[in-house]
């Protein structure tokens, strides 16, 4: 279970918003004071009011009716639509109950009453957001008693045969008057039904075991004995192990519970003998504590200095190795977790805001985890995808939100500062070509197999080579770069696995001075042969056999860095020890960085992609043998103060 969007309304310079969000990893990116952190505050308030609290004043100011004083925090989540949940005693899924809205999400609403001097328990009311069959059924069937939704059954006797309903149990009931209502699109409309007392509380006691973990790390503010739980990021290790051992735990609960209370009767029992009276009006009530209250985990020095009190850039470097310890986890819990993180970049080197920010995505890529960042660093926001950004500003003091739209990247670079990662002090007038390729690793494939073709790729002057692919902020202001830079011969290669790279070459290809393609294998590690695995890789059991070609009609079109991942994983479960990183990005970074160093032009032949090599390495001595080019011009034409002698 993942949250999809979120609403907000009457909560501090929100007014009535609706925020789309991504199911792995979501970047909010504006400027300061307009409301970033708002957005992960208003998420923690829903999930747990405990390391940010709602108050009065967070009542909209600015709202369009002055009447209006309740304050709304609406979330929308994916759910699996098998999943079932016992709002009664017998299993039934959401959908068959009409709970889901009119987007099959599960959506939750809470609304406080900000109309008095303070916010209270008694402030705060619950709803689920149903599209419901009103127009037939105006109390929904799930909201009734037993003995209520009989007497609707009742009413299909005369038309329908009732009697293979079993009429001790509530889904069956509901089923069944659902099935004979003939219930078509027209008659469902959106309602709230109360879940927060009566009968409607079954269902949020139903679903709320299953909502996700919700995590928030703020940003440094004053260190307060007080604000121990805000300053300790490690609260959620706990929390995070206590929900995968959930049901074992409230087993054990009961058994104390059941143990206790029987103690307690005997007791009454024994009193009775004495005073039947005094023990005819007592009862053994057992109290509990949540799990996660009776457990603390934290860092200490050798003289116990607690991490809280320690300085902003050492709680910020463990609460990275935090992350960068739960993306290597492997977790089992079925219990989604949301981690949200206020500014990470706060006190860190440049170089730990990248790994932070490796290590944040590795994570979102884990099943049932999502991750929500806010940031206005340059470097940071530069490594963003640009399809996982929601971009925030103000207009006629109003808040507003806009996402995965290109129009929208001028203004998020500009807001940031994020200059192109092109080296002006390498535009040089000796440049007469520009190779670009997708990332960092696929440059390093290309320098280190470019022998293969008698070339010398990492020490020639002629040709400036950069990342460009991706979707990141910085890829975007490097293309904008490079058009001003037509007059240079370019040479694209990108992956074959992203098809929206069709387009930019079609782009690019309009200049008869450029050449633009799209490798024939799926990616860059395809073209590294399998025999090489070996020097890095030492596993029982054997990833791929090469003993005869049958493997070579698949090989190009399998995401090898993703599989040799899943293999390298089983080989460590069933007990190999001396395996290197596992992860996707470490496997590629190994292929290319190291193992395409051993490669020979026999490895090439051998997989059939020596002759599409050889073909890109024919247009590079092309340009850099015959081309003479400057820079003079671009350089003057960007306004850039020249690098050249």
């Amino acid at each position: 279970m993942i949250i999809t969007k979120m609403y907000i309304k009457n909560f501090r310079g929100y007014t009535d918003q609706t925020i789309e969000l991504y199911d792995d990893l979501n970047v909010i990116i504006g400027k300061n004071d307009v409301g970033k952190s708002t957005i992960l505050e208003a998420l923690e308030i829903f999930f747990n009011n405990e390391t940010v609290k709602l108050d009065i004043y967070d009542l909209n100011k600015k709202r369009t009716n002055d009447e209006d004083k309740e304050i709304v925090i609406q979330i929308s989540f994916k759910i699996d639509y098998k999943k079932t949940y016992t709002i009664d005693t017998i299993p039934t899924q959401l959908s068959k109950e009409y709970l889901l809205d009119s987007d099959n999400y599960l959506t939750i609403r809470k609304v406080w009453n900000a109309s008095g001097q303070s916010i209270t328990k008694n402030s705060l009311k619950t709803f689920l957001l149903s599209n419901y069959p009103i127009n037939k059924f105006p109390i929904p069937l799930v909201c009734k008693k037993i003995t209520d939704i009989r007497k609707d059954l009742s009413q299909f006797d005369a038309s329908n045969d009732t009697s293979a309903v079993n009429k001790s149990i509530c889904s069956s009931i509901r089923k069944a008057i659902y099935d004979f209502s003939n219930i078509e699109d027209t008659d469902l409309e959106e309602i709230l039904i109360p879940i927060d007392a009566d009968d409607g509380k079954k269902i949020f006691d139903a679903i709320k075991v299953d909502l996700p973990l919700y995590f928030l790390f703020k940003s440094d503010r004053e260190n307060k004995d007080s604000d121990s739980e805000v300053q300790n990021p490690l609260k959620a290790i706990t929390k995070s192990i206590l929900s995968n051992l959930q049901s074992e735990l409230d087993a054990l609960k009961d058994q104390v519970v059941e143990a206790t209370k029987n103690v307690g009767l005997r007791t009454i029992e024994k009193l009775r003998e004495m005073n039947p009276e005094i023990a005819n009006e007592l009862s053994p009530t057992v109290s509990t504590k949540a799990w996660d209250s009776l457990f603390s985990f934290t860092f200490e020095d050798e003289e116990g200095i607690p991490i809280n009190k320690r300085g902003s850039g050492v709680r910020r470097l463990i609460l990275l190795n935090y992350f960068r310890a739960e993306a290597e986890r492997q977790r089992d819990s079925s219990r989604s977790i949301i981690y949200a993180l206020e500014e990470p970049e706060t006190a860190q080197h440049p170089d730990w805001q990248k790994m932070l920010y490796t290590a944040l995505v590795e994570l979102s890529e884990q099943k049932n985890t999502q991750i929500l960042i806010t940031t206005h660093s340059p470097s940071l926001g530069a490594l963003v995808p640009t399809n996982n950004i929601i971009y925030l500003y103000k207009e006629n003091h109003d808040v507003k939100i806009e996402s995965n739209d290109p129009i929208i990247l001028d203004k998020v670079t500009e807001s940031l500062g994020i200059m192109p990662n092109i080296e002006i002090t390498k535009v040089s007038s000796n440049i007469k070509l520009i190779i670009c390729m997708e990332g960092y690793t696929d440059i390093e494939f290309l320098k280190n197999i470019s022998k293969c073709f008698s070339y010398d790729l990492e020490n020639n002057p002629d040709i400036l080579i950069i990342p460009l692919g991706g979707s990141t902020l910085e890829h975007w202001q490097n293309y904008k770069y490079l058009d001003k830079l037509s007059n240079i011969p370019q040479f694209h290669i990108y992956d074959r696995d992203v098809k929206k790279y069709r387009r930019i070459i079609n782009k690019i290809t309009q200049n008869q001075m450029h050449k633009a393609i799209q490798t024939k294998f799926y990616e860059i590690e395809n073209y590294i042969h399998p025999d090489l695995y070996i020097h890095s890789y030492e596993y029982t059991s054997e990833f791929i056999n090469t003993s005869n070609n049958e493997w070579k009609e698949t090989w190009k079109d399998q995401n090898i860095p993703k599989q040799l991942s899943q293999h390298l994983k089983t080989c460590f479960e069933n007990g190999d020890r001396k395996l290197k990183d596992t992860s996707d990005a470490g496997i590629k970074k190994n292929l290319s960085f190291e193992l395409s160093k051993l490669t020979q032009i026999s490895h090439l032949e051998d997989l059939n992609a020596f002759d599409e090599l050889n073909e890109w390495f024919d247009f590079i001595k092309e340009k850099t043998l015959s081309q003479e080019t400057t820079l003079t011009n671009e350089i003057n034409l960007l306004n850039i103060p020249s690098a050249v002698g």
